[in-house]
């Protein structure tokens, strides 16, 4: 297991926010594994998710929450219409 690094929030000088709507059967991205450059926050409002990692594959539904690391392999597959609620959060800002 690894260690998660701390993420100074009260650092943090950027973020987005936004829904994304994801319909049954619908794969991101379509092929493979993908990273971001911003750590993600996401709360299902609706539907169920298969998420991806390289090390585990588990299921969120409407209710659950999930963090992603910026370096995290990872693909998601909606198993029913879903909404996501997320929020990407860019620490490093902070810095510049």
């Amino acid at each position: 297991m690894s260690a998660t690094p701390e993420i100074a929030l009260e650092a943090t000088t950027r973020l987005r926010a936004g829904t994304v709507r994801i319909a049954k059967g619908r794969r991101s991205p379509e092929a493979g594994m993908r990273t971001s450059g911003l750590h993600e926050v996401g709360h299902v409002i609706r539907g169920r998710l298969l998420i991806e990692t390289a090390e585990r594959r588990y299921e969120v539904a409407a209710g659950d929450s999930l963090v992603m690391c910026p370096a995290e392999l990872h693909s998601t597959t909606a198993l029913e219409d879903s909404e996501i609620f997320f929020v990407l959060l860019d620490p490093q800002r902070a810095s510049a």
